[in-house]
């Protein structure tokens, strides 16, 4: 369960209303806004942690996490892998975008507002958001069905 399929799937009901086929939009990759691996993380860096909450070493299940997992051009892998300017920007923008109905980080992390005025979301010129929601109820369909079967085929504990 702990690979990039979901948000692969999640994006592919979005904007082509049916199953990941392997293959993302030309030119893009899926890149992952919040750190999630354990060697090396820097999401306590990237991110304030709130008061009162113990920080983990690592969030893995961000690697899953839809709300984490974004297509960007190409070309901009390498520099979200190692800025985190970039990154928070990005996270930010998707915090703007969807924020107001979904979680984009565990309730124990928070987005740090930038203090450069030249990285403040408004000064960027965005595209505009495409895709659709309308196959959000047969991605649902799809997970529960996907996650039933794993579930059914794990050994006993």
């Amino acid at each position: 369960m702990d690979d990039n399929d979901y948000p692969k799937q999640i994006w592919s009901f979005v904007f082509r209303g049916t199953q990941f086929a392997k293959f993302g939009p030309g030119g893009y990759a899926l890149a992952h806004l919040a750190d999630h691996k354990d060697h090396g993380n820097r999401f306590a860096l990237d991110f304030q942690v709130t008061d009162g909450a113990d920080s983990p070493r690592s969030l893995f299940g961000l690697y899953t996490c839809p709300t984490n997992a974004v297509y960007i051009p190409s070309a901009l892998i390498k520099p979200t892998d190692f800025a985190g300017t970039i990154r928070a920007l990005l996270i930010r923008r998707a915090h703007q975008l969807y924020g107001s109905f979904c979680n984009i980080l565990p309730p124990f992390l928070q987005i740090p507002e930038t203090h450069l005025p030249e990285w403040d979301v408004n000064e960027f010129k965005w595209a505009d958001p495409v895709g659709t929601t309308k196959h959000i109820p047969s991605f649902l369909v799809f997970r529960r069905d996907r996650t039933a079967k794993l579930i059914a085929a794990s050994p006993a504990q």
